[in-house]
């Protein structure tokens, strides 16, 4: 999982390194045919032989795209004279066209866009998997998932084992209402310790998801028991909650197979999260159309903006940064200067930063929508 060091350094080191930098973007998924026997590899030197690169940097690029790396979705690197950057990401980027093999390199200033777009705004996720030996958290972020091995830390060997003796039956009385036929059944202070654990827990768990930025939540094991264990989360954590899973068919199940069982999940609630944005731009105070979402965004008018994943507007832009849907619109923000065509996708990560504007870019049926219904790009007004 890329580390809270590495963001920091392209932040603070790439973002604002003096140029010329060469910044490459490359599919490299090998899940699908053009990339096998790593054709990706093959189309990026050819990239690299088409640019004005110095030959030393060619071939120190050259070097650290043939080490053997991890599986992949998405690689990136950055290089100058004293530069040398290489992430693999799980996950596609927005804003670069990598479609149909592409490779998508420039040499100037750094193109970072993509990639701090991502780091931002892709979203945490978390999974609390309920085992009988001890629970387990997840983090998930860019497509890969680690174990937060200390997040149970204080919780002794010995109450784990309490836990599983005793949560059951309390979680049958809470069924039956404690009916007065079973007045017996478990003893109060048992009942008690039970309740005043599961609090415990509930803390730890909001505790890290606070610390860790984690906004969706999956509750994984016997259903019963992640439902019943949901009522001891505070209001907001449980907002966060998404779905509630079964637990891996073997006990002791790794982080890698704990990321295949929830993946759709999460992906189906972003989906569904994408959608629901579109409703409430449409429903409350929304605006959309290029033309208007622009002119509101470049007016401080907007808190989120929302743009396809794939983006095929251009628009035209002005020497000061404004930008416009067509050349007569770009002309009445710099009447004294020529604007010149570029694509969208080239600005509108930095448009939206420069503006305080949040930025969001939906796929599938919300995509199909944002074109045919929105007109390509909508916002929320603040």
């Amino acid at each position: 999982m890329i580390t809270r060091e590495q963001v920091r350094f392209i932040a603070e080191q790439v973002a604002p390194h003096t140029g010329p930098v060469l910044s490459l973007y490359a599919d490299v998924d090998p899940a699908k045919p053009e990339n096998s026997r790593k054709g990706w590899l093959l189309r990026a030197k050819n990239t690299l032989k088409g640019m004005p690169l110095p030959a030393a940097l060619a071939r120190r690029v050259t070097g650290l795209l043939e080490e053997e790396r991890p599986r992949a979705r998405t690689l990136v690197v950055f290089a100058g004279d004293d530069l040398l950057v290489r992430h693999d990401l799980q996950v596609e980027l927005p804003v670069v066209d990598l479609a149909h093999g592409r490779v998508e390199a420039r040499w100037g200033e750094p193109y970072v866009a993509p990639l701090v777009y991502a780091l931002d705004e892709y979203e945490r996720a978390g999974v609390l998997l309920l085992e009988q030996k001890g629970w387990r958290f997840f983090e998930i972020y860019l497509g890969e998932i680690e174990e937060a091995t200390e997040a149970f830390s204080a919780m002794a060997a010995t109450e784990w084992g309490d836990l599983k003796d005793y949560l059951p039956t309390v979680y049958a009385d809470f069924l039956k209402q404690r009916l007065p036929t079973h007045p017996d059944r478990f003893p109060k202070r048992l009942e008690a310790w039970v309740h005043r654990f599961l609090k415990r827990l509930a803390a730890t768990i909001e505790q890290v998801l606070a610390e860790r930025g984690i906004n969706r939540l999956v509750l994984m094991g016997p259903p019963e028991l992640t439902h019943f264990f949901e009522q001891f989360l505070s209001l907001s954590a449980r907002r966060r909650v998404v779905a509630h899973l079964g637990g891996p068919p073997h006990p002791g199940a790794s982080a890698a197979q704990v990321l295949e069982r929830v993946a759709l999940t999460l992906e189906t609630a972003e989906r569904e999260h994408e959608l629901q944005l579109l409703e409430e731009i449409r429903n409350r105070s929304g605006i959309w159309g290029l033309d208007p979402t622009l002119d509101a965004l470049q007016l401080g008018r907007l808190s989120l903006l929302v743009a396809p994943w794939d983006i095929e507007a251009v628009v035209w832009r002005c020497p000061a940064g404004w930008v416009g849907g067509s050349k007569d619109e770009a002309q009445l923000l710099c009447p004294e200067e020529e604007p010149w065509e570029t694509p969208l996708r080239d600005v509108i990560v930095d448009l939206a930063a420069g503006f305080g504007a949040r930025l969001e870019f939906v796929r599938g049926e919300a995509q199909t929508r944002l074109n045919e219904e929105f007109g390509g790009l909508a916002g929320m007004l603040r």
